[in-house]
């Protein structure tokens, strides 16, 4: 292990990003309270025996859900209802990484402690000038919320993934014309018939008891608790908060605008030309010398510099260009060059100039004088720039204090408020549904339930849940979690009822009208069923105007015998019951590849996916069934 840590030290977002984008599949599957404690399976999956945490899938659900609610830019509309979606979608993840897992242990991939080491390393977050930082590496690992050996387990786990996918990816390769045969399956169409049923509109018209409800409820009490919540004090560092109190004297702006001056104005240049000749050694400067101030006098006789500069010039760059050197602003020239132009007035010729080069002869063709905006111009914007400056580094400053007062005086937030200047305050009631104040935050509420804060009662470490924005907290008060009452969860619990009867009623409808379909008209056998018919036509993968669901069963299904149909009763992505209706394939004749690459990433990348697919079909699957259906989250 690199660093010997406390465990327990808290969150980072820029370091889940990094253990979640190493791999090509997206997951972040850091452990939080679970919302389950008692009754029920203890995990979230089986796949070939293993268990998968309640922690894993609530994170994996959380992600899913932070993701479309960042679709709407930032809160889920009410009535919106994505809860069986996500449910599917965090549940197919954990399979999916279970799966890979497996593969890597069976296959004895691994990473040693030696190639671990090197990779942390040369992560630039770790890193300070270029070189790996010990105090950055801890600062990082405690404002995320773990161990040097957690991350470090993880990160290795993550790495040996990396492993797996490249050991596919890189050695993907494709026979002759098997891009071409891969290309007329993918871009194979099939025609396509619906007809769907409405479970919902079904569902409005089935009676559910009162028993029922009671018996569902009596069998599913876990599904139906309040998560517990806490309250907790809290001390709040912002750099916001820090810009006000920042004073600020004319002074101040002077030298801030002077240092940064670039930013608004663009200073003097110079237009020149010259001519060059250039010393060899001592023995010629003297020869040379001569020579540059007899061509000054023919200069200023009348003569053209620009002739002059393209006979005699030993600048190879202007002297074709008759001495013209462009604009051009300090720093630019060599030293002695630079001195004599920017002392010079427009249309003045300079006497011999030696430099490094040799003998320089210099016409100032025009000043260009500094442009841009004033400081009077620009002062609000200056200010603002100072304030933002000066905050950022207060903000640094208190962050080490408010971490090291709150880490020495574990028991209390008094002493980092006195070393910081900072208020302790007291939350409302939080969990892990809360969406204001510093409940919204998931650091927050993972840190105050934790064992150290909730249980053995320390300050959490100094949480960073936005940028320069940092809070630590300890816990006040903590209420378990407890059962909802009947009367709060009832219409749930007759909607969730309502849907499964209403699915099962119409699955088993659809069902039993596929030995009409084969010989019947399927627009008439939809109306007189209270079906709705579609004639779709062909359609290809992944089409855009097909329910997903749709899609994917089609062209899982068997080709049909000429002149018939082959059918599927499913559930589509809407939650609806359709009974897919496939006529048959219209073939796509694909270009020969035989000159084509033979191995390509989409390729390999397809070779990769079609593994993963392969492993998670021959996996013994085992779910948890009340956590697809649960109306709790």
């Amino acid at each position: 292990m690199l660093l010997d840590l406390r465990d327990g030290i808290r969150n980072s977002k820029w370091l889940k990003y990094l253990l979640v984008t190493i791999i090509c599949i997206p997951f972040a599957l850091f452990g939080i309270n679970s919302y389950f404690s008692g009754g029920g399976p203890d995990y979230a999956v089986k796949v070939n025996g293993e268990k998968v945490s309640l922690n894993a899938f609530q994170n994996a659900y959380q992600q899913q859900r932070a993701q479309i609610s960042q679709a709407f830019g930032g809160r889920i509309p009410e009535g919106f209802d994505i809860g069986s979606m996500v449910n599917g979608q965090a549940m197919d993840s954990l399979v999916t990484r279970e799966v890979m897992r497996q593969s890597t242990e069976n296959n004895n991939f691994a990473i040693s402690d030696e190639s671990l080491a090197q990779r942390l390393l040369d992560v630039d977050e770790f890193s300070v000038d270029g070189q790996f930082d010990k105090d950055r590496y801890q600062l990082q690992l405690q404002s995320m919320g773990i161990s040097a050996s957690e991350f470090e387990n993880q990160y290795r786990g993550d790495l040996i993934l990396q492993q797996l996918s490249g050991s596919v990816v890189g050695t993907g390769f494709s026979l002759a014309n098997e891009n071409s045969r891969l290309a007329a399956l993918r871009d194979q169409k099939r025609r396509l018939e619906t007809i769907t049923f409405d479970v919902a509109a079904t569902a409005e018209s089935i009676e559910v008891s009162d028993e029922d409800v009671q018996s569902y409820y009596d069998d599913n009490t876990a599904l139906f608790n309040n998560p517990q919540k806490v309250t907790v004090e809290y001390l709040e560092l912002k750099v916001d908060d820090l810009k006000s109190s920042i004073e600020v004297t004319d002074a101040d702006l002077n030298g801030f605008y002077d240092r940064n001056k670039t930013q608004w104005v663009v200073p003097e240049k110079r237009d020149a030309s010259h001519i060059l000749l250039a010393v060899e050694d001592d023995s010629d400067d003297e020869a040379k010398l001569a020579e540059a101030n007899a061509l000054i006098d023919r200069i200023n006789a009348g003569e053209s510099l620009e002739d002059l500069a393209k006979e005699f010039s030993d600048d190879p760059g202007s002297g074709a260009q008759g001495g013209s050197l462009g604009e051009f602003g300090r720093g630019v020239m060599v030293g002695p060059f630079e001195e004599a132009a920017f002392a010079m007035q427009e249309n003045d010729l300079s006497a011999a100039i030696k430099s490094d080069f040799g003998y320089h002869i210099i016409r100032l063709n025009k000043i260009i004088p500094e442009q841009g905006q004033t400081f009077d111009e620009v002062k609000a914007e200056v200010e603002e720039q100072f304030r933002e400056e000066q905050a950022e580094n207060e903000f640094f400053a208190a962050s080490e204090l408010l971490s090291n007062a709150s880490y020495e005086n574990s028991d209390s937030l008094q002493p980092a408020a006195d070393e910081t200047g900072l208020e302790i305050q007291t939350s409302d009631w939080i969990d892990e549904s809360s969406t204001e104040g510093i409940g919204q935050y998931r650091q927050v509420i993972s840190a105050a339930l934790s064992d150290e804060v909730l249980n053995q009662g320390l300050n959490s470490a100094v949480l960073e849940v936005g940028e320069n924005h940092a809070i630590v907290l300890r816990t006040l008060d903590h209420q378990e979690e407890q059962p909802k009452p009947l009367e709060e969860v009832k219409d749930d619990i007759v909607s969730t009822l309502q849907n499964e009867r209403a699915t099962e009623q119409l699955t088993e409808l659809a069902s039993s009208l596929e030995a009409q379909l084969s010989d019947g008209d399927a627009a008439a056998i939809a109306a007189q069923n209270d079906g709705e018919y579609a004639e779709i036509g062909a359609v290809g993968r992944r089409d855009p105007e097909v329910d997903a669901q749709i899609n994917r069963a089609l062209f899982q299904m068997p080709k049909p015998a000429a002149g018939s149909k082959s059918f599927e009763t499913i559930t589509t992505g809407e939650g609806n019951i359709a009974l897919v209706i496939f006529g048959g394939i219209e073939e796509v004749v694909a270009e020969s590849d035989a000159e084509a690459p033979s191995g390509t990433p989409a390729a390999a990348s397809s070779e990769f996916q079609a593994m993963i697919a392969t492993l998670e079909e021959s996996a013994k699957v085992e779910r948890n069934e009340a956590l697809l259906s649960s109306p709790a989250y």
